[in-house]
């Protein structure tokens, strides 16, 4: 069995992945019925609900399971691992291979830890064979990567075992779909547009060139341009 087949089946069996892919679907689906662009809402503000709703709920419904909040998102511990949810943007029709770890020390903290040579695992056959065996899976950090459709709710999410890229390459030793129906391409490229300018600042917004053209004055219609100038 693969890492991350190994990964998988042992929390299902812990009782993790079933409450946690109702959970996403169910705060997408929740989201999209709130989602009100007549009253400003857009994709940044959806991102943010569906974001904040996850790490709470998570947090609050998880029973049985050990979960908490760390660095403002869901955490889940289970049998070593340590599971972690990230979005991805652009919608459904976003690549999983597009998500990027760079963007903080905890987010790309695990990606490290797992693409390390020698990784601690108490299971290695030179330390105390089978005395601590799974204790400290080999890659024990499992990453979450989810989207949604702005306007039906309907989620999608991917279940990988995340790899320090900053050299280039995969992020992801190993991905597979978790759950949900991606989007086709062209879908991806129109949400991409949509999220990109929503998590734009202010003064980062594109300033439309304008077709400026001077019309021929007409005799009697008062000072010229470039006497106004």
């Amino acid at each position: 069995m693969d890492h991350l087949s190994e990964a998988v089946a042992t929390l299902d069996e812990g009782g993790v992945l079933t409450p946690l892919a109702d959970l996403i679907r169910q705060v997408y689906r929740r989201a999209a019925d709130r989602h009100e662009p007549e009253l400003g809402d857009d994709a940044m503000s959806f991102g943010t609900t569906v974001w904040r709703n996850l790490t709470n709920l998570g947090a609050a419904q998880s029973a049985g399971v050990d979960a908490r909040i760390e660095d403002n998102s869901l955490e889940i511990l289970c049998a070593g691992y340590i599971v972690r949810l990230y979005s991805l943007q652009g919608g459904t029709g976003a690549s999983v291979e597009s998500i990027r770890w760079e963007g903080s020390e905890a987010r790309l903290g695990g990606a490290v830890e797992n693409s390390r040579h020698g990784q601690l695992a108490l299971d290695d056959e030179e330390q105390f064979p089978d005395a601590f065996a799974g204790v400290v899976p080999r890659k024990r950090h499992v990453r979450i990567a989810h989207a949604g459709d702005i306007d039906t709710g309907e989620a999608v999410a991917y279940l990988g075992l995340p790899r320090d890229n900053r050299d280039g390459g995969s992020p992801w030793f190993q991905v597979q779909l978790w759950f949900g129906q991606p989007a086709p391409a062209v879908l991806h490229v129109v949400n991409d547009s949509r999220m990109n300018d929503a998590l734009r600042l202010p003064g980062e917004m594109p300033i439309p060139e304008l077709d400026v053209q001077v019309r021929p004055q007409r005799r009697g219609a008062g000072a010229s341009l470039s006497a106004l100038a």
